[in-house]
């Protein structure tokens, strides 16, 4: 169950990367030192410790050089008394208010100075979500070690499996690997040119993520269930192997045999690679037939969803198609599933949906028809006279 989640700040809340490089490039040339961005960019994510180590690498600079630490933090509150703070990275107070309003645990865990952690999200109001402030400097070992994000999920009474955490560099999603907790990257591209692909996803914005987009990464991550969507009587979401028996019985009544999703074989067959279904259509293509449930029961009354299909070996469409038990017909639950998917379909970014219809299927024909499909003249080369082609534009 997702508890907690943890920010990095450089890059994830502010947008202060391109701020420190440049602190640190006026500093080292006030001694004469002309810092590479190439050589800086190693320790983005990581602490000014770290970074004292890759300059007297490449510059022969002491590590314990404390003077220089000094010069840099001058010129740090210089720039911000002349120009600000570095702004907030667009829509991330939204994304905190809606999921502080969620009920989850939200930390910082930045290699900056607590000192400055503190200001910075005292000075852009949004120090109130956070329930802990964590700093690289409180730690024996900075990013890419894990200790950062442990203490950060332990300060707020969490395991690491029980949390996200939201990192813009490659120092910070190998810290969140190594921790064993599930990380999104936050493509910046402020922060360089970041190798992000320890990262479980990738992301380039805020102003479409919520608290079920969280949800859907940490159930996909750790391969459990997603809730796809909610309407007044039904909750739908993702299969899982104990689902299937019960969707067996559905799919085996006599009166399914016409049914929208046009049943080809018994779904013991169609899923019989579960575990392989479940992570590609699931958590790669964002798509798949889910389990529909009664909300007030939990009792499954059927199937439902969209998928890729390839027609004709000329045309890729996403088709809809959907299952109800025989004695929950004929109350609206089909077109309350139906009409709940369409909604998600395009909140996904589907333009088109479409489905198969057997001509002598009545109360399918007049579910497309309620729904918005429009009978289209395509035919694919495998369906009988009798099957039909409704498409529906989100």
């Amino acid at each position: 169950m997702l508890k907690g989640i943890i920010f990095d700040m450089d890059g994830v809340l502010i947008n202060s990367e391109p701020f420190h490089y440049r602190v640190w490039k006026e500093t080292l040339r006030e001694r004469g030192v002309d810092l590479d961005y190439e050589v800086y960019k190693d320790c983005i994510g990581s602490t000014i410790g770290f970074l004292m180590q890759i300059l007297h690498d490449h510059y022969g600079i002491s590590p314990e050089d404390t003077s220089l630490r000094e010069e840099m933090s001058k010129k740090k509150e210089e720039l911000i008394r002349k120009e600000g703070y570095p702004p907030l990275i667009p829509y991330v107070k939204e994304l905190l208010e809606k999921l502080y309003a969620g009920g989850y645990g939200l930390a910082v865990a930045s290699s900056s100075p607590f000192s400055y952690i503190e200001k910075v999200t005292e000075h852009w109001g949004i120090r109130k979500y956070f329930r802990r402030l964590i700093s690289g400097e409180s730690v024996r070992n900075p990013k890419p070690a894990p200790d950062i994000f442990w203490k950060a999920a332990w300060k707020l009474g969490f395991s690491p499996e029980e949390c996200i955490i939201i990192e813009d560099s490659e120092n910070g999603c190998l810290a969140a690997k190594n921790a064993g907790i599930t990380c999104i990257g936050f493509q910046n591209p402020d922060s360089g040119k970041q190798d992000l692909g320890r990262a479980y996803m990738i992301i380039e914005g805020y102003e479409e993520i919520d608290c079920g987009y969280m949800e859907k990464i940490y159930c996909h991550s750790h391969h459990l269930p997603a809730v796809v969507c909610e309407t007044s009587r039904l909750l739908i979401r993702e299969m899982k192997k104990e689902d299937i028996p019960r969707l067996m019985e559905i799919c085996g009544q006599e009166t399914s045999r016409d049914a929208c999703e046009g049943v080809a074989k018994p779904l013991s067959e169609e899923l019989e690679g579960f575990d392989s279904y479940r992570t590609y259509m699931y958590e790669l293509c964002d798509m798949g037939y889910w389990s529909v449930l009664k909300k007030d029961t939990g009792e499954i009354i059927g199937r439902a969803g969209v998928e890729p299909k390839f027609w004709n070996n000329t045309k890729t469409v996403v088709e809809l198609g959907y299952i109800i038990d025989e004695k929950y017909r004929r109350q609206g639950y089909a077109y309350e599933a139906c009409q709940g998917i369409i909604r998600e379909s395009a909140k996904r970014g589907a333009v088109y949906l479409h489905c198969r219809i057997k001509s002598g299927n009545k109360a399918s024909v007049n579910l497309a028809q309620k729904l918005g499909f429009q009978k289209i003249n395509y035919r694919l080369e495998d369906d009988g006279d009798d099957m039909e082609v409704w498409r529906y534009t989100c």
